[in-house]
């Protein structure tokens, strides 16, 4: 049972006490199974105020306010996106306010890949482009969404890539290119700027990029 911080109701929460990953992850970094599927214990939702968080048995000081707003509470009851979504896309709103962009931009991302499930296409288009922004801003900030070279531009790129902003893609791709030294990445911006030339704006694996290389390198830290 956890008691949530913040209007002190409690709730039980799944979690996931062991899991595995069998294969590579896709572009975005969203891992196989069956990690995959533990999604939904990523964020959790206080029944009573709604408060969305990793754990709503802490917050932030800016929780409360947020919670309240009309944002706030127009995106927790929003149809358009799947439950799951609107948990992390409120999650980035708490985030937001509390002056971390970085773990705004993985809220919506990992609210992307719940739309995905419920394939809502649209909505999981539109929280894509949500968190390319977000990503700009976390990078602006000093906030690195991923401590390795070329990390974040290779998920920026795919993010924009799969929303179908094919051209701002190939702009964010041609600025930071020549700069990223780590060949995986590389490799797998090579491999984005061959299917934004066919303007393929599908779901690809970071094993179709770089091949059969061990995943050792490609431990990315969120």
């Amino acid at each position: 049972m956890t008691n949530c911080c913040l209007c002190g109701v409690g709730k039980a929460f799944s979690c996931v006490k062991s899991t595995n990953e069998l294969g590579f992850p896709d572009l975005d970094t969203r891992p196989p199974e069956m990690y995959r599927s533990t999604i939904f214990t990523w964020v959790q939702r206080c029944p009573d105020c709604g408060y969305c968080a990793t754990d709503i048995s802490e917050a932030p000081a800016q929780a409360e306010a947020v919670i309240y707003s009309s944002e706030y509470i127009q995106q927790l009851k929003d149809e358009t996106y799947p439950d799951l979504a609107n948990n992390f896309l409120c999650k980035s709103l708490i985030d937001k306010a509390s002056g971390d962009y970085a773990a705004a931009a993985w809220s919506v991302i990992y609210a992307a890949w719940a739309c995905d499930d419920a394939k809502k296409a649209k909505a999981a288009r539109k929280c894509r482009v949500k968190a390319a922004d977000l990503i700009t801003k976390a990078t602006s900030a000093g906030q690195p969404v991923s401590e390795q070279d070329g990390a974040a531009t290779a998920i920026q790129v795919d993010l924009l890539r799969r929303a179908g902003k094919i051209a701002e893609a190939r702009e964010l791709l041609s600025k930071y290119r020549g700069s990223i030294s780590d060949d995986t990445f590389s490799k797998i911006l090579d491999f984005q700027d061959d299917l934004l030339s066919k303007g393929d704006v599908a779901c690809h694996t970071i094993e179709e990029a770089i091949g059969e290389e061990s995943k050792t390198g490609l431990d990315f830290e969120f």
